[in-house]
């Protein structure tokens, strides 16, 4: 995020080009901070002094750190702690800028200091921006009193590095009890705190489309609505990790099905973050107003199943996939039909789910626990009443602790919680 906000600066202060800002993102992992970079940018050596440095490694076959020992400028100490910085992503871009800008480290620094005064950061602020530390990031872009606000924004922040992408950065939270958009994915979650978390689009499209793609990965999204559906994954993830936590503390907690909304405008309290992939711009919304409403029309997803290549003449186990997400079936159903399963058939809903299995029979059936019409865990009673022998297995985000234990009570053999890992998957149906 770091890289993100300053190099945007330096745009906006006419120091780089928008081609070389966005050039710097590809070049960063390959760059080598030299010592010399990051002893000036810390302020442990002046820049004649590093010149000085480089000069005689030009002359003799050695180490920067061991010349700036002898000649008293650093401890061994003090290279040591250089010596683990050089994989600072931050250093990384001030090298950049020194080697294909000609800036000297000095004026990065003095350019820091004039980005740091138009952000009206502290130095222990700005250390935190430059470390893209979230965790004290986003109190300073979030300045809510309520704590569930700020602790749900950083761990979206959070899962969109360790998800999404690294390329982004976002603005300060905003109030908003009028909110007009032109898309809304999100979902609630209610029982003992009642939270929304969605994300939208005010005009354009283009960073909900982003968020969509880079969150899909390898699984293609082409319309509208699989691009909605994905955003509706994202936003379940997220509400399932930070439910976990609720229930950890004995807060009970019910996650409701995710719902789209297109050209309306919210009703009742919230806050919305700004958040930037490769510019695109998309907003977070989190509300814990129970009063709230994203919309009064929700959107029907036009979600077209996989085409399924079945060849009877093989004798693999026949899978059903149970879920209302089509990109969490394609993952599945990519993921089985490559390691020795053959899926059958795909429902939308648990009413679809339990009449294909009546129908096909297969051998396994995964059911999601949050759908419409019919949620997982009543599809899977009717599949047992069916079939005692049936072998299912539940899938749910990590905060269904509750309807995870109902559905093992009912018979349920397995579960997996989302996102998927495959190797783990895959072994617990070898096992069964």
């Amino acid at each position: 995020m770091f890289i993100q906000l300053f190099s945007n600066y330096l745009v906006g202060q006419s120091v780089i080009t928008i081609e070389q800002r966005d050039s710097f993102q590809h070049e960063i992992q390959k760059t080598r901070v030299k010592l010399g970079t990051i002893a000036v940018a810390e302020g442990i050596l002046t820049e004649e002094q590093a010149e000085e440095i480089n000069h005689q490694q030009t002359q003799q076959d050695r180490r920067f750190g061991d010349i700036a020992v002898e000649l008293g400028y650093l401890t061994d100490g003090q290279v040591s702690e250089l010596l683990g910085k050089q994989g600072d992503e931050a250093m990384k871009f001030f090298q950049l800028l020194v080697d294909t800008t000609g800036l000297s480290m000095d004026a990065v620094t003095e350019h820091l200091n004039g980005f740091q005064k138009a952000h009206g950061f502290t130095d222990e602020e700005l250390n935190a921006v430059k470390k893209d530390d979230f965790e004290s990031i986003i109190p300073l872009f979030a300045t809510v009193r309520d704590t569930t606000i700020t602790d749900l924004a950083g761990l979206v922040m959070r899962n969109l590095t360790r998800f999404v992408t690294n390329n982004f950065y976002f603005g300060r939270m905003k109030k908003a009890t009028e909110y007009s958009y032109s898309m809304l994915a999100g979902q609630k979650s209610i029982g003992d705190s009642n939270i929304f978390l969605g994300f939208s689009a005010t005009n354009e499209l283009d960073g909900i489309i982003k968020l969509a793609k880079n969150y899909a990965k390898s699984v293609t999204v082409t319309s509208s609505d699989e691009v909605y559906d994905a955003v509706c994954e994202f936003a379940n993830l997220n509400n399932g990790l930070f439910d976990s936590v609720l229930s950890d503390d004995d807060i009970f907690i019910e996650m409701a099905p995710p719902e789209v909304y297109l050209n309306q405008q919210i009703s009742g309290n919230a806050y919305y973050m700004p958040v930037y992939i490769d510019d695109s711009e998309f907003d977070l919304i989190i509300s814990t107003d129970t009063a709230f409403l994203p919309g009064d029309r929700p959107h029907t997803l036009n979600l077209k199943k996989v085409n399924l290549q079945v060849d009877t003449s093989k004798s693999l186990p026949t899978v059903l996939v149970v879920d209302d997400s089509a990109l969490i079936r394609k993952i599945l159903i990519q993921m089985l039909n490559d390691n020795g399963y053959q899926v059958v058939g795909e429902a939308t809903n648990g009413a679809e789910g339990v009449e294909l299995y009546k129908e096909l029979e297969p051998d396994i059936v995964t059911l999601d626990i949050t759908m419409p019409v019919m949620d997982g865990v009543t599809a899977l009673k009717q599949i047992k009443e069916y079939n005692p022998e049936a072998l299912v297995a539940m899938i749910s985000a990590a905060g269904q602790k509750d309807k995870l234990m109902e559905a093992l009570k009912e018979g349920a053999e397995l579960f997996f919680t989302k996102p998927f890992n495959q190797q783990e998957v895959i072994s617990s149906l070898q096992n069964c």
